[in-house]
């Protein structure tokens, strides 16, 4: 789609009355919705990404060592 039917359609939906505009808003993010099959912006039922869990990754790298944390280390060398 080229630029100006772009922008012909974005001049269109100015006209129309705000009802209107929220009413092809919905029909828009319901349609990207069905498409991607996910919700837009996480709402309504959309997948919550899963974290990676860095403990049991830290556990399997070092088993039970206990890693000293280097920022506290460093800041009790710290002159303050």
């Amino acid at each position: 789609m080229d630029m100006s039917k772009v922008l012909e359609i974005e001049s269109a939906l100015r006209q129309l009355p705000t009802q209107d505009q929220w009413e092809v808003a919905r029909w828009l993010l319901e349609a990207l919705e069905e498409r991607t099959g996910t919700a837009a912006n996480g709402q309504n039922g959309g997948s919550v990404p899963t974290l990676p869990d860095y403990a049991a990754r830290r556990r399997r790298i070092f088993g039970d060592k206990v890693i000293p944390n280097m920022v506290l280390a460093g800041r009790s060398e710290e002159r303050w």
